[in-house]
């Protein structure tokens, strides 16, 4: 019989993934949508966000998973803001927020994925963000889709639009509470 060993997984992320690998697919235009980050350090101690997206269009690619980092140095925060504005259609460049990474769960944004070679193996990157209505699907716009799952989500973004039309109204430009979007 084997002899137990004691074993800290305490450090270890919860996530249970395949090999911790992203898919590789195609470079191209893909909607996806964020469903985790977190706020990491590399080992200089700068501190960046690493999101998990999972790719909601085109079908054949649907539930494949992607991997970004959008840092949080001053001169790399445009690729933040761009994340955040393709996902909740607010621009903050210029102004303070305090962010939450989960307002942009679940929001569907187009993203454009080049290939990258790592460590000897071609993988998926993230290259851009834009509004899901930047999007064509072979052609068309991917609002011709008619799943369930996208006619909920057109009615959430509908309702979040108005909302965030009374909210531009008492907005102050100093200080703009991204988590109430």
């Amino acid at each position: 019989m084997a002899k137990k060993i004691r074993i800290d997984f305490t450090g270890v992320d919860k996530e249970i993934r395949s090999g911790g690998r992203a898919s590789h697919i195609p470079p191209g235009d893909y909607l996806a949508k964020a469903v985790s980050s977190e706020v990491r350090k590399t080992d200089a101690g700068s501190k960046y966000i690493s999101w998990r997206f999972q790719v909601v269009d085109p079908k054949k690619y649907k539930g494949k998973t992607l991997y970004d980092r959008t840092s949080l140095k001053t001169n790399a925060l445009w690729n933040l803001r761009n994340l955040i504005n393709a996902a909740v259609g607010k621009n903050i460049a210029g102004k303070v927020v305090n962010f939450d990474a989960e307002v942009c769960y679940g929001k569907t944004l187009m993203v454009t994925v080049e290939d990258d070679e790592y460590e000897g193996k071609v993988r998926s990157q993230i290259v851009d963000y834009q509004p899901k209505k930047n999007y064509k699907a072979n052609g068309a716009d991917a609002d011709e889709e008619e799943d369930d799952e996208e006619e909920e989500e057109d009615e959430y973004d509908e309702e979040e639009e108005e909302e965030g039309e009374e909210e531009d109204e008492d907005e102050d430009l100093e200080d703009v509470d991204v988590e109430e979007l």
